[in-house]
């Protein structure tokens, strides 16, 4: 089975890696698609690397056409910018490389990578897959028109494509652009002696937060389904821990794990909040594929703290 990864040099991606090459490391023939040449962080000696960028078609798509995949798993994209830049590489980028594989397999299963920012408000009771798209968030918007075409692929070309939308990820490796990543930062740079507090927007906010671990095994519980064309295509799958845990709590956490305490600091004027908290309903990914997040947050956090 040939497996092309896009992203596979970031954060998920080489979580995904790994995460293939220790569930199947016999039926699967791994291929990355990558902006540079990076180390991936894991035994890459298997695996086909492929340098290119999906805005420029000229790069990648006769790598892509020799490769010929039976799956995508698609991870790359951009989460933080302008509209303008974020339409542009996670809408018109995964048009192009749906044009590309699809033309040389229309057959190729596809799982694209969303996001629950797809949802923005959605209130307080967990949130399930059939809600109408309400983004508040220029990222939201992205990702709700790279939604969209997928859908119209599916619909008008019969394109075999699911979605997942993962919540908050956390993990070992997260950058500090995303709050657990964030805090942990921080409190390593308190630890040497950089900073004397921790400085956030807010701490009230409740999120689903959902290992990277655990997000990616739930990626591959969806694309590699025996039954995906019947059960899986034209889907999205919420992927989160089906809780919600406020900021203040992974703080709280996080002073467990390390024995210290650690002042915060908040602006004076703090601005609201946009979405006061989030919780995904997973009902439907446990029901179709038995997968289940199994990391605890706090696990995760321990795990980020000693990477």
């Amino acid at each position: 089975m040939k497996v092309l990864i896009t992203g596979a040099s970031g954060f998920t991606g080489k979580w995904m890696l790994r995460h293939i090459q220790r569930i199947a490391p016999q039926e699967t023939e791994l291929t990355c698609l990558v902006n540079s040449r990076v180390d991936l962080g894991i035994d890459s000696a298997n695996i086909n690397v492929i340098k290119g960028n999906l805005l420029k078609r000229d790069q990648f798509e006769a790598s892509i056409s020799s490769v010929c995949p039976d799956m995508v798993i698609h991870l790359a994209g951009l989460n933080h910018g302008v509209l303008s830049d974020l339409l542009v590489t996670n809408v018109v980028g995964t048009k192009n490389l749906l044009d590309t594989v699809l033309v040389k397999n229309a057959q190729c299963r596809i799982l694209i990578i969303s996001s629950s920012a797809v949802y923005g408000n959605a209130g307080y009771l967990p949130i399930s897959e059939d809600i109408p798209f309400k983004p508040l968030s220029e990222y939201g918007i992205s990702k709700t028109a790279q939604e969209i075409l997928c859908s119209t692929y599916h619909l008008v070309y019969g394109a075999h494509i699911a979605v997942a939308r993962p919540f908050n990820l956390v993990g070992p490796g997260q950058s500090s652009s995303f709050v657990c990543g964030r805090i942990v930062s921080q409190v390593l740079q308190i630890h040497q002696g950089e900073r004397k507090g921790i400085d956030l927007s807010e701490i009230g906010s409740g999120r689903d937060f959902i290992d990277v671990r655990d997000a990616v095994a739930g990626y591959w519980s969806i694309l590699s389904h025996p039954e995906f064309e019947q059960i899986c295509v034209g889907k999205s799958f919420n992927i989160g821990s089906g809780k919600t845990c406020k900021i203040s709590q992974v703080i709280e956490y996080i002073e467990e794990i390390t024995g210290e305490k650690y002042s915060v600091h908040l602006p004076s004027s703090p601005s609201q909040t946009r979405i006061p908290t989030q919780q995904a309903d997973i009902s439907s990914i446990q029901k179709i594929t038995n997968w289940s997040p199994k990391i605890p947050l706090k696990d995760s956090l321990h795990d980020m703290l000693n990477a």
